[in-house]
């Protein structure tokens, strides 16, 4: 064979495949940032929205050039909804020492995972507002946590008259939160004259609390509050409905999901109400730049096809918050150079509302931006029933 006469292809080819190494080379390297999110298990319908919000972070952020020319990508794993899971899948992530991870969905998750994160390490970003967070500390929060919500679902059901109220709390990690929250709400002078006429407790796995909601019933209360999510919600709004039991009922706003809710709908209560922060009814409450920040965030999700509703609120700004400490800090912060930021960060506008991280609090938001919101069976959604602070409309 006369392989001269293929010296120009294969000399074309050698020319091809450097330029490939070289452009290969002149790509700079993605930003990964590592998150655990629970898409399977019981916090599936909860997780399924925060991985939506991810995704479309990605998509926006690296559409407009990225952080400094570099691409982004949350890497999400799936801890099952569990959390010795969480916890394994923790400790390999903090193995590769990335400045902070995201996640995970549930309390007890995070809960399992927090002490892993020590001062002069890594941060963590939980997704569950429940969580219990030091001052101070290592752990941040999404959204706004119990004690300021339980605080504004009482004020708002005693501005209304209702001060006979019973407590139906679960036995788990978000149940226990809600107890303690709830003790120190009613604490306060502006509650002295709220009575809690009965307090009953079940466990997630019970198939039925028709007992508990017999005692309550019997105590007459005015309002029931309680602070359960995911199907054990509609166990206890069954046992509501066959009892009889016809008052309004303050429920945790992470059961405020419309495909959950519409299999409750033959026995949802006349009035059901839910305390969040302004983005869960993309409520703008007259500032500008949360309006702005909300429209991108209803376009996003419009061009996606996808519904937005509490879920799809969760991840949303803890994902731009950090995208943000990158561009702040450099490509490559240690976790006390972004807790640093954090600690200093005051007036990042985002669909919740202006973050203020200075207090220690670890959430930035909080009782000043939480509104309480009706459940509309007709609209398939929430409406606003009272200005910030839960003061009625």
């Amino acid at each position: 064979m006369r392989y001269w006469i293929l010296a120009p292809l294969f000399a074309l080819l050698a020319v091809m495949s450097i330029l490939a190494r070289v452009g290969a080379q002149a790509q700079p390297p993605v930003i990964h940032i590592p998150v655990i999110l629970s898409l399977t298990g019981t916090a599936a319908f909860i997780a399924k929205g925060e991985a939506d919000d991810l995704r479309l972070v990605e998509q926006l952020v690296n559409k407009r050039g990225g952080i400094n020319g570099r691409s982004i990508k949350f890497d999400i794993q799936d801890d099952e909804s569990n959390p010795q899971t969480a916890l394994q899948l923790t400790n390999a992530i903090l193995a590769q020492k990335p400045p902070f991870m995201m996640g995970p969905t549930l309390t007890q998750d995070c809960n399992a995972v927090a002490p892993l994160f020590k001062d002069a390490g890594p941060l963590e970003f939980c997704f569950s507002a429940a969580i219990s967070v030091t001052p101070g500390g290592n752990v941040f929060a999404s959204g706004i946590g119990p004690r300021d919500l339980v605080g504004v679902q009482l004020r708002y059901l005693r501005e209304r008259g209702f001060k006979r109220v019973a407590v139906l709390s679960s036995t788990d990690a978000t149940g226990q939160s809600f107890d303690a929250m709830l003790t120190s709400a009613l604490a306060l002078p502006e509650n002295k004259d709220v009575k809690v006429v009965a307090y009953e407790h079940f466990g997630l796995s019970d198939v039925s609390v028709a007992a508990q909601i017999s005692h309550i019933k019997a105590q007459t209360p005015q309002a029931l509050m309680t602070f359960t999510v995911g199907p054990a919600f509609g166990t206890e709004l069954r046992a509501i409905a066959d009892a009889g039991l016809d008052v309004p009922v303050s429920a945790a706003s992470g059961d405020m999901i419309a495909s959950q809710l519409a299999q409750y709908k033959a026995f949802l209560p006349k009035d059901l109400y839910f305390a969040a922060s302004p983005a869960a009814g993309l409520t703008d409450a007259g500032n500008p730049r949360i309006k702005v920040a909300q429209a991108e965030f209803t376009a996003a999700f419009k061009s996606a096809g996808i519904r937005t509703e509490f879920p799809t609120t969760l991840a949303w700004d803890p994902a731009l918050i950090m995208v943000d400490a990158y561009r702040k800090l450099g490509f490559a912060p240690t976790g006390p150079e972004v807790k640093e930021y954090l600690d200093t960060l005051k007036g990042w506008v985002g669909i919740n509302g202006p973050y203020d991280f200075r207090n220690g609090d670890r959430r930035g938001i909080g009782e000043k931006l939480t509104l309480i919101y009706r459940w509309d069976t007709a609209k398939d959604g929430v409406t606003a029933v009272s200005g910030l602070g839960g003061i009625p409309n």
